[in-house]
C-alpha cells in the first residue's frame, strides 16, 4: 500500500508521486555560466514585462489546456523520470495520465481527487475543490495566477534554456506560506507557450516539467474528468487534514 503522502506532488510539483504530500498542497539542478543566461535574456530585447504580459494573456484565454509532459524529480541520491499526457479544464478539472515508466492516473472532478495506481490495485481519494489550485503552479496553466501580484519576477540567470529561442524567468512567491521556494518558467517568446516549469522546494528538491504539444481551448467533455474505481481495487480515503 502506498503511503498517504503519495498524492502531494501533483499540485506542488505538477507533480510527482515520490514524496509525502496531500492533494491540496499539491500542481534546478543544472547550473551554467552566467553569461549564457544573460545572452538568453538579451535575445528578447530584455523585455521582461513583455514576456510576463504575453504569458498572462496567453493562458488567461484558456478554458482548456492539453499537452504532453516529461517530469523529472530530483532529490539527494534520487532522479525519477516520468512522462505522459495531461488535460485540464476550468475551473478545476484535471486528468494527468502517467504512462512511463509506470502507469498512474490522477483525476480531479471538481469535488474529489483520485490517484489510481493499477500496479498496486489501489485508489487514493481526497476532497479537492477548484479553489485548491490557487497558489500552485497549475494555476498558471489555467490562467488563474496574477503573476505580478503573487510573485517577484526576474530573469533566470542559473539554468540553461532548452532552446536558444526561449526565455527563462524566475518567479519568487511573495507569500511566506508558499510551499515552494521559486518557479522557473521557460517560455516561447512568439507563442508565449510554457515549455518548461521547474519547481524548487524549500529543502532544495526540484521537479522539472518539459511541456510539448500544448493546445488551448480544445473541446473536452466533463465525463473525461470522472473516475469510477474498478471492481476489486482497494479505495483509501484521506481526511483533508492528512
Amino acid at each position: 500500500m502506498r503511503d498517504s503522502g503519495y498524492m502531494r506532488p501533483i499540485l506542488l510539483r505538477l507533480n510527482s508521486f515520490y514524496a509525502p504530500f496531500h492533494v491540496r498542497a499539491f500542481v534546478v539542478s543544472f547550473c551554467l555560466f552566467l553569461c549564457g543566461c544573460l545572452l538568453a535574456a538579451e535575445s528578447y530585447g530584455s523585455d521582461l514585462d513583455g514576456v510576463v504580459d504575453g504569458l498572462q494573456r496567453r493562458y488567461a484565454k484558456a478554458e482548456t489546456v492539453t499537452g504532453t509532459f516529461q517530469q523529472t524529480y530530483r532529490a539527494p541520491g534520487v532522479e525519477q523520470v516520468e512522462s505522459g499526457i495531461f488535460r485540464m479544464k476550468r475551473p478545476g478539472l484535471m486528468r494527468w495520465e502517467y504512462r512511463q515508466p509506470e502507469e498512474k492516473l490522477f483525476i480531479a472532478d471538481g469535488r474529489e481527487a483520485f490517484l489510481y495506481v493499477p500496479l498496486d490495485r489501489q485508489v487514493t481519494v481526497q476532497s479537492f475543490r477548484a479553489s485548491d489550485i490557487h497558489g500552485t503552479p497549475l494555476d498558471l496553466l489555467l490562467g488563474g495566477a496574477e503573476i505580478r501580484k503573487s510573485f517577484d519576477v526576474s530573469w533566470e540567470k542559473q539554468l540553461k534554456p532548452t532552446s536558444e529561442q526561449t526565455a527563462l524567468i524566475r518567479l519568487t512567491p511573495r507569500s511566506s506560506a508558499a510551499e515552494y521556494e521559486s518557479l522557473i518558467l521557460e517560455i516561447d517568446p512568439k507563442s508565449f507557450d510554457l515549455r518548461r516549469i521547474v519547481i524548487r522546494e524549500h529543502g532544495g528538491n526540484t521537479s522539472e516539467f518539459l511541456l510539448s504539444n500544448i493546445a488551448l481551448n480544445v473541446r473536452m467533455k466533463n465525463r473525461d474528468f470522472q473516475f469510477k474505481p474498478p471492481k476489486g481495487v482497494e479505495v483509501v480515503r484521506l481526511n483533508s487534514e492528512e
